[in-house]
């Protein structure tokens, strides 16, 4: 008898366990919820038993539906920004999810670039991280989540991570350019910002998209190679690092990523508008907004080749042919021997710009880079003209030294340039009587030296 009263109890205390209801790790403490969403959980508990909500902004009580055996869905509307906030879930046994915000969310992503931590690696420093870390406060309602690293053959429902508070501790280990991004939302928004980062350095593009988005595409296109790093096969990042956040309701995207693809510009320019179509349609957001970084000029050990240049070419026409995205130029940001530049908060700075412009309606705010948009041949003059130019162009004085001027023949040559108007520049070779096109700073390195008057750099461009 005291043996099945034993078992009995054990049964009961397992069944206990069992029933309590399990959330991916994207749902837990601390986290940060787009206000004025739709958000979808799913979770796991007993079979057969009843799931339901209830978030404290409302405390109404909402009942999940099952999909197939423990799996269950349900959907809570969340309200304009504020918090913290409870949510308690429950099958019988009770879950609570404790200092929830209810503010801007925005997803974080890429190769290296995006993923150096704000303290800097060894030996290659972040420019002011030392007083960006010092004055993190875990008051101010910003939240950090890390996605770890988890390549992956097949989708997963889960990824690990945990929310962070503003500490110098959690700001110092996370991106330092997602970091400054969500601080300059903070500081104009003034309402609760989650920030999830899910980067691996060295990665392609192929890693981060899905088997059916480049189902389309040559196998070569789709591995790297047999014996490549993990980070570089197919699909493996997405599998195990983006689709877990499948459900998770994205304010917008940033996206620092290319180096890795540099060696074929033109497959990049192909690829590039499937993978945010790809992304748009995992999370159900067709206008997903979605604002990524030009790659940083950097010598890539030729600096007067071009490899770099064409990546930054594709990136600059994507933005033409990608709806609902920006680019942020970084053409005088880079650094010739360190393929990590160290001012991130440029970097930061110019994507939230973007967003705080584009996506939260500010047009007041100046956050554009001027783009090339003809040229007319004048005698032995070309004559270039720009856009998104309501200021100016500039360069702050200094001659113009980046640009090249191209002959019928295809030979080179180093150009004079002057800034005429308002928005255009004239380019010349005394050398030169039937000049045909123009190169701007189109190399691996070179520190571009034309300027909107709001201080965004133009970017490389060539007119042939």
């Amino acid at each position: 008898m005291k043996r099945l009263l034993s078992l009995f109890c054990l049964l009961l205390f397992w069944s206990a366990l069992y029933a309590k209801v399990t959330l991916p790790s994207i749902w837990g403490d601390g986290m940060v919820l787009q206000q004025q969403s739709k958000v979808i959980f799913t979770g796991r508990s007993t079979t057969g038993k009843k799931v339901y909500a209830v978030a404290s902004w409302n405390n109404k009580k909402v009942y999940a539906d099952r999909r197939e055996g423990q799996l269950w869905t349900l959907t809570l509307e969340t309200p304009v920004y504020g918090g913290p906030y409870t949510i308690t879930f429950s099958d019988g046994d009770k879950l609570v999810l404790k200092n929830i915000l209810i503010g801007e969310v925005w997803f974080c992503s890429g190769q290296s670039n995006m993923e150096m931590p704000l303290k800097g690696y060894v030996g290659q420093p972040v420019s002011g991280s030392t007083e960006t870390i010092a004055d993190a406060n875990p008051e101010w309602p910003i939240r950090l989540f890390t996605v770890e690293r988890n390549p992956a053959e097949d989708v997963q429902e889960d990824c690990k991570g945990v929310w962070r508070s503003n500490t110098p501790e959690h700001a110092a280990n996370f991106s330092a350019v997602a970091y400054y991004f969500g601080l300059r939302l903070f500081r104009s928004l003034r309402v609760p910002i989650g920030l999830v980062n899910a980067s691996w350095g060295a990665s392609n593009i192929q890693t981060w998209m899905s088997a059916e988005a480049l189902a389309s595409y040559p196998e070569e296109v789709k591995k790297h190679s047999a014996s490549a790093e993990v980070q570089k096969q197919a699909s493996l990042l997405y599998n195990g690092m983006i689709h877990p956040l499948e459900h998770v309701v994205w304010k917008g995207v940033i996206w620092y990523q290319g180096e890795a693809n540099r060696k074929d510009a033109k497959m990049y320019k192909s690829l590039f508008p499937s993978f945010v179509k790809d992304w748009r349609q995992l999370f159900g957001q067709e206008q997903l907004p979605f604002y990524y970084v030009q790659i940083a000029p950097f010598g890539y050990g030729d600096p007067q080749a071009v490899e770099s240049a064409l990546l930054r070419e594709a990136q600059y026409d994507c933005e033409a042919i990608v709806p609902d995205v920006a680019m942020a130029v970084t053409m005088d940001i880079g650094n010739k021997t360190c393929i990590h530049p160290e001012k991130k908060k440029e970097v930061g700075d110019r994507l939230a710009f973007l967003a705080l412009n584009k996506t939260y309606g500010e047009s007041g705010i100046p956050a554009w880079s001027p783009r090339f948009s003809s040229v007319e041949s004048k005698g032995n003059r070309m004559v270039l003209s720009f856009e998104r130019v309501p200021m100016g162009l500039t360069s702050y004085g200094q001659p113009l030294r980046c640009f090249e001027i191209i002959d019928e023949t295809g030979l080179h040559y180093v150009a004079q340039a002057r800034i005429v108007g308002k928005d255009k520049v004239e380019v010349w070779n005394e050398r030169v009587d039937c000049p045909v096109a123009v190169r701007y700073a189109f190399r691996n390195f070179v520190q571009g030296d034309l300027f909107g008057v709001n201080g965004m750099p133009v970017s490389s461009f060539r007119t042939d």
